[in-house]
C-alpha cells in the first residue's frame, strides 16, 4: 500500500524542480534563505512550532556542496535561571565591534572537551540517571568548575517529535541580477525515526552536537520599522546538530526522490 504523504511530498518536489531557478525570498545575508524560498513555493508558512514542516516531514534544506552541520531542532536551557544569558556572561567574551556585549560561540560534544576560548574545556555530559544532559565547563586542567545548566531528557524529547520523518532538499545557487537564485536539484526522504534512545546514543558517541549561537547584531541590522539593532544581543538559537553525512543514523529507511 503506498504511502499517500510521501507520495504528495514528492509530487510537490518536482513540481517546485521544475520551476528552475527561484528568486531567494529572504534577504542573501539570511542563511535560511534557500530553506525560506523551498517552504515558500511548497504553500509553507515560516514557523518555529513543534510540529513537522509538511505532511509528516520536517524539511531540511541545504546548498550543494556543502558540508555545514544540519540543525535537528532548537532548544534552550530547562534550568531557566541558568539558561543562555547565564553562558553568555559567565563564558563569553566582549564582542570586537560592541565589547559592551558578550558573545559566546561554541560547539559542544559528550565524547571529548572543547576548548572555548583559551580559558575553558566544555563538553556535554550524559546523565542516564538524572535523565538529563548537562553543559560542563572545566578548567584547562580538567577540573569541573560549573554544571548548572542543562536539559532534561523530556525537554528534549519534546523537541524531537518533529524527525519522524525527514526531507533533505539539495539546492544550487547562483546570482542573478544581484540577487541569489535557488534551483531545487535532488531530495532524500529519511523515514521510520529510529527513537529517543538512539538519539541519545548519538549524543554521547559524538555524532550530535550542541551548538551555542550567542552573538550580537551588526550595524546594518534594522527592525521592520527601521529602527537600527546595531550592538544589542543576538540569540540566532542554540541547538541540536549534525553533519548531513550522519543523519542516517537516525532512521531505519532512506528513499532518493
Amino acid at each position: 500500500m503506498k504511502d499517500t504523504r510521501l507520495e504528495k511530498i514528492k509530487k510537490e518536489f518536482q513540481r517546485i524542480k521544475s520551476l528552475g531557478f527561484l528568486e531567494n525570498v529572504k534577504s542573501d545575508k539570511n542563511d535560511g534563505g534557500a530553506g525560506n524560498t523551498f517552504e515558500h513555493h511548497l504553500g509553507v508558512t515560516e514557523n518555529n512550532l513543534t510540529d513537522p514542516d509538511f505532511e509528516g516531514f520536517e524539511i531540511k534544506t541545504k546548498k550543494q556542496f556543502t558540508h555545514s552541520a544540519m540543525s535537528l531542532f532548537t532548544k534552550k536551557p530547562s534550568s531557566l535561571e541558568y539558561g543562555d544569558q547565564y553562558m553568555r556572561q559567565q563564558f563569553g567574551l566582549p564582542d570586537k565591534n560592541y565589547p559592551k556585549v558578550k558573545c559566546f560561540r561554541t560547539s559542544i560534544y559528550a565524547h571529548r572537551f572543547s576548548k572555548v576560548y583559551e580559558k575553558y574545556k566544555i563538553k556535554l555530559g550524559v546523565s542516564r540517571d538524572e535523565k538529563k544532559l548537562y553543559f560542563e565547563v572545566y578548567d584547562l586542567n580538567e577540573k569541573l568548575i560549573d554544571n548548572k545548566v542543562y536539559w532534561t531528557f523530556d525537554y528534549i524529547k519534546s523537541g524531537s517529535v518533529k524527525l519522524n520523518n525527514m526531507l533533505i532538499v539539495n539546492a544550487g545557487v547562483k546570482k542573478m541580477n544581484g540577487k541569489d537564485h535557488f534551483q531545487f536539484t535532488d531530495a532524500t526522504a529519511l523515514m521510520n525515526y529510529k527513537g529517543f534512545g538512539n538519539l541519545i546514543d548519538q549524543i554521547e558517541n559524538g555524532v550530535i552536537r550542541y551548538d551555542n549561537r550567542l552573538g550580537v547584531y551588526g550595524p546594518d541590522t534594522k527592525t521592520k520599522d527601521g529602527r537600527s539593532l546595531a550592538g544589542t544581543p543576538h540569540n540566532h538559537g542554540g541547538g541540536l546538530r549534525i553533519a548531513p553525512k550522519e543523519i542516517k543514523k537516525l532512521f531505519e529507511t532512506r528513499l532518493e526522490l
